[in-house]
């Protein structure tokens, strides 16, 4: 089956970009063929070898040519980053059924969402099949009348790195937009510095959360900067480290698939779903300081049996797409 795929993708972004690793790789196993909408398509069919369109220019075209509009993953239904983002991805939505193709939302975060945009979920998505990656989520789908079932995070499924050993330092991994997060990074960097401990740091999404590193590196100069430069990479980056440190959604994603001790720093209630989900050390702002240093001098880690049923759910959640595909 051909299937169209929307989401934030294009940008650079090695947490989306990881989630569509991971939906491609289990897309093209099932048989289907898909192909992208991307802000930059070139760029993607070079780093996933799939067909990608341009995600504003070839709206209509691609659509007149797929099976299905598959939207996700991803947090695409908030209005919270803007009202025209919302109303993108439901215009896809809407117009997608208007050419009468088959419609399914699948691995996305929904919210933080305003009166207006709650109203415009609702309407969007009736009859409409749904998946959502966290209970909250689905929660609040429900309280639109909503109901939809329960996936996880497609980056669950990336295939492991080969060849990464396990080295002692800690990972940070900033955010761009909330300096406080960043203050909290540098100060536990310096407690762990001044205990002779190996600390690094990495972006999920360079382009945006450089000002940040800078920050750290000025503040904390002995920080060592391993770059990213594909989803695989910053996976490798994750599984190389003994504990992760990060306010960045795909930073705890991809540390719970490698199997890396992970706490996160709550700027979003996508970040709170899926740190409550796997019984993981969670900080709001403002950051106790002194107790995230001593959480992860202590190594507190996530529950591993949540995590483990966390991507048995993302397993089942492709057979379930797979089969919502060919009904």
């Amino acid at each position: 089956m051909k299937v169209l795929i929307s989401g934030y993708y294009g940008y650079q972004n090695w947490g989306d970009e990881s989630l569509l690793t991971g939906l491609l790789g289990q897309l093209i196993q099932y048989g289907h063929q898909p192909t992208v909408f991307s802000a930059k398509p070139e760029t993607t069919e070079k780093l996933h070898k799939v067909k990608a369109v341009h995600r504003y220019k070839a709206v209509l075209p691609a659509l007149l040519q797929t099976d299905a509009l598959i939207s996700g993953g991803g947090g695409l239904l908030q209005d919270k980053t803007s009202r025209r983002s919302l109303k993108y991805y439901l215009g896809l939505i809407r117009l997608a059924k208007v050419l009468g193709k088959k419609v399914i939302i699948y691995g996305q975060s929904v919210g933080p969402l305003s009166d207006w945009g709650k109203g415009s979920v609702k309407r969007a998505l009736r009859n409409t099949c749904i998946a959502v990656r966290d209970e909250a989520s689905q929660a609040l789908l429900k309280t639109l009348g909503l109901d939809s079932s329960l996936v996880a995070d497609a980056a669950l499924l990336m295939p492991a790195p080969e060849n990464v050993e396990k080295a002692a330092r800690v990972l940070l991994i900033p955010r761009h937009g909330y300096p406080e997060i960043t203050s909290a990074l540098a100060a536990l960097a310096r407690a762990l510095t001044d205990l002779d401990r190996p600390v690094a740091m990495t972006a999920v999404q360079p382009d945006e959360d450089d000002r940040e590193l800078e920050r750290l590196l000025h503040t904390v100069p002995s920080v060592k900067y391993l770059p990213a430069k594909t989803p695989q990479e910053l996976l490798a980056i994750i599984s190389g480290s003994s504990y992760v440190v990060s306010a960045r959604l795909h930073g705890l994603v991809l540390a719970a698939r490698a199997g890396t001790a992970y706490a996160g720093l709550i700027y979003d209630p996508k970040v709170r779903a899926f740190l409550t989900e796997t019984g993981a050390h969670a900080f709001d702002l403002p950051i106790d300081e002194e107790k995230l240093v001593l959480t992860v001098l202590e190594q507190k880690r996530q529950d591993d049996a949540l995590v483990q049923a966390m991507m048995g759910r993302a397993t089942e959640g492709m057979a379930w797409l797979n089969t919502q595909l060919e009904s």
